[in-house]
Formats: structure tokens, sequence, C-alpha cells
């Protein structure tokens, strides 16, 4: 058995979330939000299908739409943290750092997206979407930037960041015939996807989570 790359990270190998801490820029996926009821969709494809052992699926009221990622406190590696920011700096004052860049920059607001198709692997399932227009694109693309440059860095996947829906992290690599039959699940998730209609992410806000089952729009507590 092969257990996916954040077990032991995020989560325990029982699939009950680890302690995560760090802070992030994000767009919820409300019940109110077309889009909700999509993922919803897919979240039981994921259950109906026998899928839920390869796949620690998430709380519903998580969903959401990462527009930047700030730092986390277990992730304080030379390609993931600002050079002139201190390794051993407290969570507290990451958190007054990250909330201090972010908040030089007007939000972009009413975000156009388009589903495009899940991805897979040993890290995590999301469901993968893409700007409605080249308009949509360069402001969230702009927006990014701007924040990166006053952060003081980019984090390595931030030219190709793919924007996307967590439905969850990957508990155990499907092999073999399972591999085939997930797939197949897959599939028809992306089906799904391909017949729904763009629609509209409002406002982000700045984030922060201790774990990955709650993102909070007002300050954690840090140990």
């Amino acid at each position: 058995m092969i257990y996916g790359s954040d077990i032991g990270r995020k989560f325990y190998e029982d699939g009950s979330v680890r302690r995560y801490p760090g802070n992030t820029v994000v767009a919820d996926v409300t019940p109110d939000n077309p889009a909700y009821d999509v993922m919803m969709q897919l979240h039981n494809m994921i259950k109906e299908n026998d899928c839920e052992k390869y796949v620690i699926l998430l709380p519903s009221d998580s969903y959401h739409m990462t527009v930047i990622s700030g730092l986390n406190d277990q992730v304080r590696d030379d390609a993931h943290w600002p050079p002139e920011l201190p390794k051993d700096l407290p969570m507290t004052k990451v958190d007054d750092y990250i909330e201090a860049a972010v908040s030089k920059f007007e939000m972009p607001r009413n975000i156009r997206m388009k589903f495009y198709r899940i991805a897979f692997g040993k890290a995590c399932m999301i469901a993968r979407l893409t700007p409605a227009d080249e308009e949509q694109n360069r402001i969230l693309r702009d927006y990014r930037d701007a924040v990166a440059r006053e952060i003081g860095f980019k984090l390595p996947n931030h030219d190709n960041y793919t924007f996307h829906i967590s439905l969850g992290y990957t508990h155990v690599v499907p092999e073999g015939e399972e591999s085939e039959r997930v797939k197949a699940v897959i599939e028809k998730m992306n089906a799904l996807m391909a017949e729904q209609p763009e629609f509209v992410i409002p406002g982000p806000y700045m984030a922060f989570y201790n774990d990955m089952h709650y993102f909070s729009p007002t300050r954690l507590p840090r140990d």
C-alpha cells in the first residue's frame, strides 16, 4: 500500500488532520454559488463509486479557490520562504508580514471562472479551473505578481500556477486494476465539468489556517 505524499504531513494515516499552520488568499465557494453544487456532485461521485478509500474528502464548507498562497510554518526552506524573513520567525510574526503585504493591493472581485478537468496524483484530487477569458486571467496574474513582489519572492509554481478547488487529499494511491477503475470515474467527472457554464467567484480574502479543514478570515491562535 502506497500512502499519498501528504500523509504524515497534512494528514495522519487514518485520514484525520494534522496541524499545519499557514496563511493564504482564498475565495470561498459557498452553497449559493452554482459551482458549489458541481463540487458536491463530484464529491458524491467519489463516494458512490467506492473511491473514498483513495481520497480524504474535504468538508464542503472548506471549498475555496486559492488566489495566491502565503507561507506555512512547516515549510521553511529556501524555495518556500522569503530570503529577507528569518526562518525561525514565530508564526504570529509571519502572519503579520503576509497580512501587511496583502493589504497593499486591492483584491480582484467577481472573478469569472470555468471548470476544466480533474487532476489526481500522489498528493491530492482537485477540480482544475481556468479563467473565463484572457482579461480575467490577466487580472488574476497581475494581482498574484504584485503580491509576490511585495512578499519578496515567488513560490516555485508561481508562474504556472493552476487555479483549482480541492476535493480532497490522496489517502492511498490506487494501483493496477483499481487505478484504471478510478481513471474511469474521473472521466465521468470530467464529462460533468465540461457541461458547466462559467461561474463567478466573489471577493477573496486573507485567510489563516491551522489545518486543511478550516480557513478563517480572522487570525487564529498559533502555538
